[in-house]
């Protein structure tokens, strides 16, 4: 029979991981209709700074043009955000038995941390400007941190099982 405190982590346990599989699907999604997204951040600019504007506009023409004259590079984009679909499917072996699936939420967690290297090292190197990639990295950093909390939830849950299990 299990316990409230186990009932309570698993809970816990389960928050965490759809938070992470909504992001994670809802990231994929957004690298679909990158003109369409850019339209409409952009009708909203006399709310935004002037630096984020730039930025924007930016990016805007470099899609535009690239999907003028080299659409196939845009397939990158699907394969993209292909990629953040197969990642959150991934995070569904945790949601239905997380100490059996611990290790998908570490290597989510390296993935995350990664992620922060990945947005000062490489960024850069493609001219991104140095406020995106303190975006990047700080939903790196909340992804850490939510999967953080997940194995730590876990690691509590393995040790409350195993206290009811001898009990």
């Amino acid at each position: 029979m299990k316990s409230n405190t186990q009932n309570g982590l698993r809970k816990k346990i389960r928050f965490a991981l759809l938070i992470t599989i909504v992001g994670l699907v809802l990231s994929g999604l957004s690298a679909f209709p990158l003109q369409a997204e850019l339209d409409f951040a952009l009708q909203f600019s006399h709310l935004m700074p002037t630096f984020l504007v730039d930025w924007f506009t930016e990016v805007k023409t470099a899609i535009t043009e690239t999907a003028e004259k080299y659409p196939l590079v845009l397939y990158g984009y699907d394969w993209l955000g292909f990629a953040h679909f197969l990642i959150a499917f991934a995070f569904i072996g945790p949601l239905r038995d997380p100490v059996k699936n611990q290790w998908v939420v570490e290597w989510g967690m390296i993935s995350s941390a990664l992620t922060i290297l990945m947005a000062f090292v490489a960024e850069p190197m493609r001219q991104i400007p140095f406020f995106w990639s303190l975006v990047d990295a700080t939903i790196g950093a909340g992804a850490f941190l939510i999967l953080w909390l997940c194995n730590h939830w876990i690691n509590q849950l393995k040790r409350s099982s195993n206290r009811s299990f001898y009990s």
